[in-house]
């Protein structure tokens, strides 16, 4: 009894890695019909003569591109699956986007075993409802790590909001009357979201205080509560104003975040929190430090040897934020610390959470997150001694 072929279409602008692909497929021809495109422009050409059921494809190419690829996707097939091709980087990266729920995609370069079997289980995982299209939150993540400049119009269900990234950075978000991190966290919750990309705009002022994986998690564990709590209302539901009542599904508006490091009303706690890191300074292997909201928001650094000690304390931060969620659903209770052993680094992340709840921070008791880097010959017992009291003295700043 013969299957029937499941169309899956190769979108890259390298004619020899589209030559293998389509060599290597040849042995699943009874399963998988193999189409290539050089670019996003051929790509929807295919799309729009006839039915595909997966699309694998790369970021960067001439003429229209994967960024534009998967937002025209987003209007003219928005539950067609997507794969996509690109170059993360790091596993430390790769660590992030799978706790952030972001697995559509594949890391190159590419061993053709490796996409042939992410191909049969995404198709199969379609096949069985599991998952479909690209959401929002897996293409803002890919153009951060992508380090892209661009303006989004975001639109689902009559509404519109506007994301600005500056080398893959979010520094601007607005939707209705909100501004800012407000905006997008409303922004990065709506479902079957429909993108266009747009050049980058001059002179965007910068609205964003939190990383874009600070709301993406605060965005998450909202739609968590949501349908723990059984809440009919849709979680795309408008959010007002920060001085309104919220919405039943929302337990709080998101909090305001304190001012950035550097203005005036910040300055000196942003002073005392670095006198407080140099205690770290002073541990043998030291290479960096910094002190960070649980949304991952970052309110001293003190960089040391580590020229991006803010792009590693956010991924050990959202480590630390998972392992917690681990520990509660294994019964563990709380978890305090985690320790990241590399061959070319220690890192530790330590919490201090004075509140009930474990995972979000509650007015008047302390909840921050410390990172520490250590070269790999360092003394972990002491350092986790000397963290452990340099928290309690940092508790003192955020009561």
């Amino acid at each position: 009894m013969s299957t029937e072929t499941r169309p899956v279409l190769v979108v890259d602008d390298e004619v020899l890695f589209l030559r293998t692909v389509a060599d290597g497929f040849r042995a699943y021809a009874d399963r998988i019909e193999l189409l290539t495109a050089s670019n996003g422009k051929e790509a929807l050409i295919i799309l729009g003569s006839r039915k595909i059921d997966l699309v694998v494809t790369d970021v960067k190419m001439p003429e229209v591109d994967g960024f534009q690829l998967l937002a025209a996707m987003s209007h003219s097939h928005p539950h067609t699956p997507v794969l996509v091709m690109t170059a993360f980087g790091t596993p430390d990266i790769e660590q992030r986007l799978h706790g952030l729920g972001v697995d559509q995609y594949l890391e190159k370069p590419l061993d053709f075993r490796v996409l042939a079997l992410r191909i049969q289980q995404t198709l199969a995982a379609a096949a069985s409802g599991q998952v479909s299209g690209i959401t929002l939150p897996s293409f803002l993540q890919i153009i951060q790590i992508e380090r892209k400049s661009c303006g989004l119009r975001v639109t689902c269900e009559g509404k519109e909001g506007y994301l600005h990234f500056d080398r893959g950075e979010l520094v601007d978000a607005m939707t209705g009357d909100l501004k800012g991190d407000v905006a997008a966290l409303q922004i990065v919750c709506w479902e079957d979201a429909q993108i266009e990309i747009h050049p980058k705009r001059q002179n965007v002022h910068r609205t964003i205080r939190l990383s874009l994986p600070g709301i993406l998690m605060e965005a998450f564990r909202r739609k968590d509560e949501h349908w723990r709590g059984g809440v009919s209302e849709p979680v795309t539901a408008s959010m007002p104003r920060l001085q309104s009542r919220p919405p039943p599904m929302l337990e709080q508006p998101l909090e305001q975040p304190p001012p950035l490091l550097g203005t005036k009303e910040n300055d000196n706690m942003g002073t005392k929190e670095k006198e407080k890191l140099q205690e770290l300074a002073n541990l043998e292997g030291f290479s960096g430090a910094g002190v960070f909201t649980p949304a991952g928001e970052e309110l001293a650094l003190l960089p040391g040897s580590v020229a991006n000690i803010k792009e590693v304390g956010v991924l050990a931060n959202n480590v630390l934020m998972n392992a917690q969620k681990a520990a509660i659903e294994m019964g563990a209770g709380r978890g305090q610390v985690v320790h990241i052993e590399g061959d070319r680094a220690h890192i530790l992340v330590r919490c201090l959470n004075e509140g009930t709840d474990p995972l979000k921070s509650q007015p008047g008791r302390a909840h921050l997150h410390v990172v520490l880097v250590l070269k790999p010959e360092a003394s972990i017992g002491m350092a986790k001694m000397r963290l452990g009291q340099v928290v309690e003295k940092l508790a003192e700043d955020f009561r």
